[in-house]
């Protein structure tokens, strides 16, 4: 039997890699539109992403008709907003230090 890790785990949505949902990003809805949800506590089912330029461009590209984890289909618009929303969180912190 494998040992269980003490923290949480998440799956990215661009990669699909399993990691620490304390190094992604998490996206949630609200009133039907994909949000990003900094501090991980809005109710609801969310989503995940690495706040990796490559995993943000394969969100993007994504072809999947709906995401299991926000349990709707997310149009190539709004992909691209959240990714550009990610973009500019990582930018402002890169500025910041």
């Amino acid at each position: 039997m494998r040992a269980r890790s003490q923290t949480p785990e998440r799956t990215c949505l661009g990669c699909m890699k399993r990691e620490s949902k304390v190094l992604m990003t998490r996206m949630t809805m609200a009133d039907g539109v994909v949000i990003l949800d900094a501090i991980s506590q809005r109710p609801g089912r969310g989503g995940y992403l690495h706040e990796q330029a490559d995993c943000l461009e394969r969100f993007v590209r994504s072809r999947v008709k709906e995401f299991r984890s926000l349990r709707r289909a997310v149009p190539l618009a709004e992909r691209r907003r959240i990714a550009d929303l990610i973009r500019t969180r990582l930018d402002s912190k890169s500025t910041v230090e």
